[in-house]
């Protein structure tokens, strides 16, 4: 009798056994589907977000070539380049940049706050303990962008284009040393490639400065510290993207005044302010970079914090690329063939490191 309940009952087991069985491919499979998704979905905003960088780096490049041709004058030589002028005397300094930037982080500053006003986007008040953490990423730029105009003095925009490749290197070796991030032998072949065609663009300007050698290797740390911190801080700071763009542009207006002082800026702006230079679609043209570098913020965000250190290093050594074709089409900039030789090496390059990323993610 007991056997033959459980021969029954064996019976009506099997078919839901059966059932179950069938369900178990359908169950992994959708588990796969499911990362399959997710990994496209971070490929997308990653790309998105590299996209969006792009865009906006090269608007804000085009805005500020436009701002700084209105505002052709000469600054007056800072007290560190005449301290490093022994037995070299450097070209003219460019006109007053940083002060644009000064004046289009101000701009930043006043859009996120009357958008935080509005309740359109919120962010924490005011947090000294905050400021304090994110300080050092604006020091790190502030400093990346004094040594980059100060080497602008002594080296020729090839020699510096190598350099900036060099800097991302260091990058490499930061992300590794700091965030444990390996590197494939793709991505160095692909480094090697950029740099080859920066060396190649440059064969021609190899003349020796020290001065320009030193504040071009003081920019390459401070261009890698700046990208890992960045990468740090959007990790470890809790904020929304919009409370990051608001402490790294009010942190900056101090740093910032006080570089373009040191650079003569003011003197330059008095007289350009003398011959007319600034007046009302100055201002509104600076409004509209001010505007961009908003985005430009939120875009520098998203992409080191959806890709990587070294990859948004990478980016933002190739986006030079459309600027300087949009700069031959809207600016009538030459092209030399030094540039065309960096132009096109550099892509082969890009090309191979996207491709190489592409590979890593479909694993």
């Amino acid at each position: 009798m007991a056997s033959e309940e459980a021969t029954a009952k064996a019976a009506l087991e099997a078919p839901l056994l059966s059932l179950l069985e069938e369900q178990k491919p359908a169950t992994v499979k959708s588990e796969t589907t499911l990362k399959t998704e997710a990994a496209k979905a971070q490929a997308l905003n990653a790309l998105m977000s590299c996209a969006m960088y792009v865009g906006c780096s090269t608007l804000m490049v085009l805005t500020n070539k436009w701002l700084a041709s209105t505002l052709d004058v000469q600054a007056h030589v800072s007290l560190v380049s005449f301290i490093f002028r022994v037995a070299h005397k450097p070209p003219p300094p460019p006109p007053p940049q940083i002060s644009l930037l000064l004046m289009q982080n101000a701009v930043a500053v006043v859009l996120v706050s009357l958008l935080k006003l509005v309740r359109i986007v919120s962010y924490p008040d005011f947090d000294p303990k905050i400021a304090l953490k994110w300080l050092p990423v604006d020091m790190c730029f502030v400093v990346m962008l004094s040594t980059s105009f100060e080497a602008m003095r002594f080296l020729s925009v090839p020699m510096i284009t190598v350099f900036k490749q060099l800097a991302n290197l260091l990058t490499v070796g930061g992300e590794f040393y700091l965030f444990g991030k390996s590197v494939s032998y793709g991505v160095i072949l692909a480094f090697s490639v950029m740099i080859f065609g920066a060396v190649l663009a440059a064969a021609n300007d190899l003349a020796f400065s020290f001065a320009g050698y030193a504040w071009q290797v003081s920019n390459c740390f401070a261009t890698s510290g700046y990208v890992l911190y960045l990468k740090h801080a959007t990790q470890s700071i809790d904020l929304s993207k919009f409370g990051m763009v608001f402490y790294n542009n009010l942190l900056s207006l101090p740093l910032l005044a006080v570089i373009a002082t040191f650079h003569g800026e003011p003197a330059a702006l008095v007289e350009a302010h003398g011959r007319g230079a600034i007046n009302l679609n100055f201002f509104l043209v600076n409004a509209f970079a001010g505007s961009l570098g908003l985005l430009l913020n939120l875009a520098s965000v998203w992409c080191v914090s959806a890709t990587s250190a070294t990859t948004y290093a990478v980016v933002g050594a190739l986006n030079k690329i459309p600027s300087t074709i949009l700069g031959f089409l809207w600016f009538d900039t030459i092209i030399t063939r030094d540039m065309g030789i960096y132009i096109s090496v550099s892509l082969i390059g890009g090309f191979m490191y996207s491709y190489e990323k592409l590979k890593q993610a479909s694993k």
